[in-house]
């Protein structure tokens, strides 16, 4: 039967819309595909790598004569079958799919051929995010086809493909004879979903571009079990020529996700009509004479429209609000960065939190009048959040943030650990965490691991996976029909897994929570108010989570896995099963389950009789582990000088489930030890330190001290760690702050490590335009010093430094306002444009100044950690410390120096104090009661060679007070510096030292990359 003489549910016009710039919301999509050189873009469709090879797609076999496109699938048995516009397969359906052919030549095309059905699958490898694999798994059947087509003619063929049981991905590709191939389809297989909607869903994806929208995407969330999505709400005056058509789509696609149980969180932004815009435009940057550049810009409206916009809210929030609609949460703007950003945000700080109150009262509204429960949050970064929202110290806006939407904090979900959001008293509960954009697990084997961590740092939503990489839905045209069409990935069938055996359930704990593996503990569901079901928790096994993430943001990353290595268990006489990410049961052998330990996840369920939960979780912690090291070893500075016999402290744990035992022994470098070797016993996951004391040995002038330390347990294996240690000491010496180091003989240097620190995940996915081409890798590496007397802390470095920097603003004078739109500005075209008179001037005209530096000026970075209570928690519920990032910094200063144009000489900047709330210093942003500046009292040279940079500083310890008391009382304190280079990687203090991991918060700007404040220092007497 031909396809087209079926009934179907066309699209309808709402859909194929031909929008003259690419939607607000969906901007993050285009640059991160179309970013720049050296930026890891994300990949899809035909452009993965192995796409060609695995589906036999190669140059000498492709199609030059015909085109093959999907317009239709029916599932179900013979004229009852139903188009569900969806690739995606349920256990035992079967697909009739509908093929549209078009002859490319002309002349008539007759061949016979087939369609086969390939299984396949997609990784993406260690140390990337973005780009899968697609990879071969079998030949899965075929289907005779034949075409008859006039010259340039067209032709329907309906064929009912055998697609295999196994939860994955199947492609259909289609062989005619002596005219090549050509790939027509991607289904997925998967597990049956939950059905019913849910008010706060865990997992959420994101709705496609406009003109690919259509009822299918949302017919797939309900076949994929995603209860959950992201949708672009633009904002539109409502005397805007295109507000009737906005709302209209707008309900449109509320209508679906509420008949298809799809709650949505819509992020609002602004519309395509620009008479709400000063200039009537957006606003890029400028040029130094006021002319408009080729950059990004902003488009936030004027403040006349706010009235408006709130009014517009409040009817949204009371028409599609929870529980009439599916509505539930509302926030403002995707990525609203600072002073330029890939939606279309540009305004200062107090711009955003006029919206944003506009936002709140008008949701306020609708709860009040239409009994509606809508949240309110957003900011896409807990960083932009304080920021934008709490820099003053106050908390006026924690009443409405509900929320704090976050985006690529890869085991940096710190809301989770700010104690004011976390014990929030709201009717709305505290402050949740919601990743709604980190787009880490592309491929399917990481969906299970990366979506279970992300619960336990605290997300109560997350995202993890593009959208791009589950389906690909196309509103095909021919004639005066449109035909939707969603095709399916196999990483749609892990998603699926993951809703289906994780879901809604709660995140309880890490099984070992000082060993390995991974094992990520879920309860099981809510069976009445109040009640969990104790026999329906979820297990995630995860063997080595730095394949999913930066290693160095990862706990035990020092522990080699292999490639063999294991858990295996008892299946409890058949009440456990193992299941892969696809959601497949795996077999057992001998009654005994065995788990891979590498970057996939695998699930584990009981079978849900009384106890059965419990005795998985037994089970689980008498496993037999196998393939990994036995113990990580962890080294710490000596704190005191060579001649009177510092100790080095090695840390062991056994991050196995059984006793170890063995022999550690150490070398550093020339110097004795005493003892040489040392009997270790540890018991499950226990950490224990050891000491062994300097007991001879001539101090080296370089103070750098080769440790090699061996751990033999003989039956487990052997485990070496090397690493080159320092004796951290702070002299008591008075230095005369002149710029010369001569003062400095005698005081131990700190080489810094010359490996330099590589841009963040966060701050490529952030800023994937940003030109990172002109920093390059320096092989001599900086040396600082350290001293203090009773009235100052003194440091000093010398800094290979060849591209001198002109210099940066005094901050303390700096002028707000210089960064903002002037009165008259002139369009790229020449065009003479205005303000308008009586707005103020709110959009940024060139990128801000702050004095961190943000890592583009020779300037240098000094921390301290010395208090024992911090303003954060330690830790979410449920894992150990430092699992993910910590608030571990107190004091923390910037050296910089002043451009000449700016007065010259330098400035001595406190970035963070006690009691200060963590900023920027963006231009404009509100003040605090206890905030940073210029520091008084302080000195700073900054002196330059040809080569080399010299910088010399002392801070009054009236300045850092705890620091000093603990000085003052014998101990030692924690010390890190960073210098930073305008044509070069930074070099941290304590990159790559086993002490330390990657921590957002040990410097600004928390977006980049730094390593934990954790080098433990001695100070003379």
């Amino acid at each position: 039967m031909n396809a087209l003489n079926r009934s179907f549910q066309p699209a309808g016009d709402g859909n194929i819309l031909k929008r003259n710039r690419i939607p607000w919301f969906t901007l993050t999509l285009f640059l991160l595909v179309n970013a720049p050189a050296g930026f890891s873009q994300m990949v899809t469709g035909s452009n993965m790598p192995g796409f060609a090879d695995a589906f036999s797609l190669q140059k000498g076999d492709h199609a030059p004569d015909f085109a093959v496109q999907e317009i239709a699938v029916h599932v179900g048995p013979g004229d009852a079958a139903v188009n569900t516009m969806v690739n995606v397969l349920l256990p035992r359906e079967t697909a009739e799919v509908t093929l549209h052919f078009l002859n490319k030549t002309g002349e008539r095309l007759h061949a016979d051929g087939l369609v086969q059905v390939i299984h396949y699958g997609t990784s993406v490898p260690a140390g990337d995010v973005w780009v899968p694999h697609v990879f071969k798994i079998a030949d899965e059947s075929q289907s005779e086809i034949s075409v008859d087509m006039a010259p340039n003619g067209a032709q329907d063929v309906v064929v009912r493909p055998r697609i295999g049981e196994l939860f994955g991905g199947y492609a259909l590709v289609v062989r005619l004879e002596g005219h090549g191939s050509a790939f027509a389809a991607t289904f997925s297989r998967v597990v049956n979903p939950e059905s019913g909607r849910v008010q706060f869903p865990t997992y959420a994806l994101d709705t496609t571009w406009d003109e690919f929208m259509n009822e299918g995407v949302f017919a797939l969330f309900e076949k994929l079990g995603i209860k959950g999505m992201r949708m672009g709400g633009p904002y539109e005056p409502a005397s805007a020529s295109g507000y009737a058509r906005n709302m209209a789509r707008l309900d449109k696609y509320m209508g679906w996700a509420k008949k298809h149980d799809v709650t949505v969180m819509l992020t609002l932004g602004d519309g395509d009509d620009w008479t709400d815009q000063p200039l009537n435009r957006p606003r890029p940057w400028l040029s130094p004479d006021n002319k408009m550049l080729d950059t990004k810009d902003d488009r936030a409206w004027m403040p006349s429209y706010d009235s408006d916009f709130q009014k517009w809210v409040e009817g949204v929030a009371a028409k599609y609000g929870w529980p009439r609609g599916n509505l539930n949460a509302v926030e403002l703007w995707n990525e609203p960065w600072e002073a330029i950003s890939i939606s279309g945000w540009g305004a200062d700080i107090p711009r955003y939190r006029e919206i944003f109150t506009h936002m709140a009262e008008g949701v306020e509204a609708a709860r009040k009048e239409s009994g509606v429960k809508v949240l309110i949050g957003g900011t896409c970064s807990s960083s932009n959040a304080r920021d934008k929202l709490f820099s003053d110290g106050s908390d006026h806006f924690l009443k409405w943030l509900d929320f704090v939407s976050i985006h690529y904090q890869a085991l940096a979900a710190d809301p989770a650990e700010v104690p004011e959001w976390v014990h929030r008293k709201s009717p709305y509960g505290p402050v949740r965490v919601w990743d709604t954009e980190s787009w880490i697990a592309n491929s399917e084997d990481r969906v299970a691991g990366v979506i279970a961590s992300m619960r336990a740092q605290g997300q109560s939503r997350t995202a993890g996976i593009f959208d791009g990489n589950v389906y690909d839905s196309k509103n095909v045209k021919i004639g005066d029909r449109v035909f939707p069409i969603v095709q399916a990935w196999s990483p749609a069938a892990s998603v699926a897994a993951t809703q289906k055996f994780i879901g809604q359930r709660e995140f309880r704990t890490l099984l070992f929570q000082n060993g390995l593996p991974w094992v990520f503990v879920f309860d099981g569901l809510v069976e009445s108010p109040g009640k969990k079901n104790p026999d329906d928790g979820t297990v995630v096994v995860l063997g080595d989570l730095a394949k999913i993430y930066e290693p160095a943001r990862t706990l035990f990353r020092s522990v080699a896995v292999s490639s063999n290595a294991s858990m295996e268990l008892s299946n409890q006489g058949g009440a456990i099963t193992l299941y892969d990410f696809y959601g497949n049961p795996e077999k057992n052998q001998d009654g005994k389950i065995r788990i891979p330990l590498d970057g996939r996840g695998f699930f584990l369920r009981s079978n849900g009789t009384p106890g059965s939960f419990e005795r998985l979780l037994r089970a689980l912690r008498s496993a037999v582990i196998t393939g990994y090291d036995p113990v990580e070893i962890v080294a710490r500075d000596l704190t005191l000088p060579i001649g009177r016999h510092p100790a080095l402290r090695l840390s062991l744990t056994n991050v196995l489930n059984r006793p170890v035992s063995g022999q550690l022994t150490a070398t550093l470098g020339d110097l004795e030890l005493e003892p040489k070797q040392v009997a270790v016993t540890l018991g499950p996951n226990q950490t224990r330190e050891f000491s062994m004391t300097v007991r001879s040995g001539n101090a080296d002038e370089s103070n750098a001290y080769p440790l090699d330390a061996t751990f033999d347990a003989v039956a487990y294996g052997k485990v070496e760690h090397a690493e080159t240690m320092h004796v951290n000491y702070i002299a008591r010496k008075t230095i005369a702050v002149d710029g010369d180091l001569a003062d400095w003989k005698g005081v131990l240097p700190q080489p810094l490590p010359a490996t330099g620190v590589d841009a963040s995940l966060t701050e490529k996915a952030w800023l994937p335009f940003k030109d990172r081409s002109q920093q390059t890798e320096r092989s001599d590496a900086p040396i600082v010093y350290t001293a203090y007397d009773d009235r100052n802390f003194y440091f000093a470095a010398q800094i290979p430094d060849t591209t001198p920097d002109p210099g940066m603003v005094r901050f303390a004078t700096r002028d707000d306002d210089s960064y903002f739109y002037p009165e008259a500005v002139t369009a790229a075209d020449g065009k003479p444009l205005q303000w308008p008179a009586g707005v103020r001037h709110y959009s940024y005209r060139k990128n801000f100044d702050i004095p961190s530096g943000t890592g583009e000026h020779d300037n240098v970075q000094i921390a301290f950690n010395v208090l024992d209570r911090k303003p954060w928690l330690t830790h979410p519920p449920g894992v150990m410390p430092r699992f993910i990032t910590y608030w571990d910094t107190d004091y923390e200063y910037a050296l910089n120096p002043v451009a000449a144009e700016y007065g010259g000489g330098t400035e001595l900047w406190r970035l963070q104090s006690p009691g200060m709330p963590r900023k920027h210093f963006f231009p404009r942003q509100p003040k605090s009661p206890v905030d940073g500046g210029a520091v008084q009292g302080a000195e700073l040279v900054i002196r330059r060679t040809a080569n080399m940079r010299f910088v010399e500083a002392s801070i009054p310890w009236g300045e850092m007070p705890a620091v000093w008391a603990r000085i003052r009382a014998g101990k030692t304190v924690k010390f890190t510096c960073r210098v930073n280079d305008n044509h070069a990687a930074a070099h941290e203090l304590a990159t790559g030292r086993s002490a330390a991991k990657y921590n957002s918060f040990t410097f600004h700007d928390d977006w980049e990359t730094h390593w934990a404040n954790k080098l433990e220092f001695g100070a003379g007497k």
